[in-house]
């Protein structure tokens, strides 16, 4: 039996901790003063931590043939999360705990803890973890701890009240891995905009399309909340990752904003309700459709005086109105910092991680898991999802 530090008791540390604990002695380190501190606020509380549909495609990472891998053990993991005594109540694809609870997880999983003898130590912060001639030591400012095996489960630099300072990337660098650029993801887009102020709270059913150097990338749909520095929500959210990398690379982010999702052809289905409605005014027939803030904006954008009828506008002026309203097109500046974000896209390149079991290919005995790899997933239970297997692997490994 060999002894084992895992340093981080998040996610996907506290499911590393108790697979090692099957044959070996763990110490599990932490600098807070509980375990589990962001599971607590995924899922707005509800904790939604599995998915149905895990797959490659639903994340961003450096290296998809290993992230593949790696996802390939999602049913075994899901298993014994199961025999952990966490059971899904499925809504769509995404998966809470019957309680709708992130607490009654984090209990399941603390209880588990105790109940193996796992030895947990607070308020620890590592400054250094140090490669001896017969393993490690964790080195911290008040004591430090040998041991046969690493794994570090530190987290990004996202939501840093719940821990998360980047000490991770600082680590993988000293031991020669590659690290690359974190930035902050699932965090709402800025623009500078003139009419912000004018559309601040407003949330709206729409769909939203990312274009890079006026290029598509990618489309999604959702409820989209209008802020007074830009945009934000889940359909946001997805498309994070993708533009700030881009921002982060001096190209050019928009997106495109469908406020009428509701229908395919909204030219035909404006002029049709304009035939019905004969007697009204342009801000007549949006104002059951659209936010009365927004049509405001809307007119002002295309150029057209609201107090008009549809039929008297020009071609050119009906079509202007129509884009305006299918393609309305804000210029991403900026985006949301680390404390405002739910994860960090970037990270320790899984090129130096072994998909088998995540330890570093060039320094055995080491493992990194979880938030702190260059993976990082769309919203839904995939980043849980991710730091569970990831920390089931190691476990499992040592």
């Amino acid at each position: 039996m060999g002894k084992i530090v895992v340093i981080g008791a998040g996610a996907s540390g506290i499911i590393a901790a108790l697979k090692a604990s099957e044959k070996h002695e763990v110490i599990l380190i932490d600098k807070n003063d509980c375990c589990g501190k962001k599971i607590l606020l995924t899922g707005n509380g509800k904790c939604n931590y599995w998915n149905s549909s895990i797959s490659v495609d639903k994340y961003h990472t450096d290296n998809v043939t290993k992230l593949s891998h790696i996802l390939d053990n999602k049913d075994e993991v899901y298993d014994y999360l199961c025999y952990l005594g966490i059971y899904p109540q499925v809504k769509g694809d995404y998966y809470y705990p019957y309680a709708n609870s992130a607490y009654s997880v984090r209990e399941i999983l603390v209880n588990e803890l105790l109940k193996r003898n796992i030895e947990i130590k607070y308020h620890y912060t590592v400054t250094k973890v140090e490669k001896m001639a017969d393993g490690f030591k964790v080195v911290s400012e008040k004591e430090s701890i040998s041991c046969d095996k690493v794994i570090i489960a530190m987290g990004s630099k996202a939501m840093p009240k719940t821990g998360s300072d980047g000490l991770a990337y600082q680590i993988a660098k000293e031991y020669g891995l590659k690290v690359n650029p974190v930035l902050p993801s699932l965090v709402g887009l800025q623009t500078s905009e003139s009419f912000l102020k004018v559309w601040s709270g407003i949330r709206a059913n729409t769909e939203v399309s990312l274009l890079v150097d006026n290029k598509f990338i990618k489309k999604e749909s959702g409820e989209i909340q209008l802020t007074d520095n830009g945009i934000s929500g889940i359909c946001v959210f997805n498309l994070s990752s993708e533009a700030i990398r881009a921002l982060n690379n001096h190209r050019e982010v928009k997106v495109l904003i469908n406020f009428a999702p509701f229908t395919d052809n909204f030219y035909q289905f404006f002029d049709q309700r304009a035939s019905d409605l004969v007697d009204f005014s342009m801000n007549e027939l949006c104002e059951s459709l659209f936010n009365y803030k927004l049509n405001s904006i809307f007119f002002k954008k295309c150029g057209i005086n609201g107090n008009a009828h549809w039929k008297s506008l020009t071609d050119s002026e009906k079509k202007r109105f129509v884009q305006t309203i299918t393609q309305f097109t804000i210029v991403v500046s900026g985006y949301g910092s680390f404390d405002k974000a739910q994860v960090c896209t970037g990270g320790i390149s899984l090129e130096d991680i072994d998909e088998k079991t995540m330890e570093v290919l060039k320094v055995p005995s080491l493992y990194f898991i979880g938030e702190e790899l260059d993976v990082d997933g769309i919203c839904g239970g995939f980043n849980l999802a991710f730091a569970f297997i990831s920390g089931y692997l190691a476990g499992k490994s040592v």
